[in-house]
């Protein structure tokens, strides 16, 4: 994520704690260590976070990123978006009340939408 964050070729890091799908769980004193020299690289780059609901359809049971990955990520004033990772219609926003829910519990009020790589700062609905 480093490199990718470093590259400037993305906006938007996606499903930042997915090896929580495949039970791969962190102490959090461990995940805090891991993630904060990455998240820095991120916020340097100008990228957004992506608050991703398909957790919450797969074993992890939560969404990407979890709410102490994402406080964090709020430390660093880094902008966040939204997805759900649809693989049918039906999933489209699917559980985005609760996304707009963890964003507001960790300090968020506004997240970014895109228009040519453009970052466009929205209030949150």
């Amino acid at each position: 994520l480093s490199a990718a964050a470093e590259s400037g070729l993305f906006d938007t890091v996606g499903h930042i704690d997915l090896p929580k799908k495949f039970g791969h769980r962190l102490r959090d004193s461990v995940l805090k260590e891991m993630a904060q020299p990455t998240l820095d690289r991120i916020a340097a780059a100008g990228m957004a976070v992506e608050l991703n609901t398909g957790g919450l359809r797969k074993p992890a049971r939560e969404i990407y990123p979890s709410a102490l990955l994402l406080s964090l990520i709020r430390e660093r004033d880094i902008p966040i978006c939204f997805g759900s990772d649809a693989h049918q219609p039906g999933q489209v926003g699917q559980d985005f009340d609760k996304a707009l829910s963890l964003a507001r519990d960790v300090g968020y009020t506004r997240y970014v939408r895109f228009r040519k790589r453009e970052k466009i700062p929205t209030p949150l609905p």
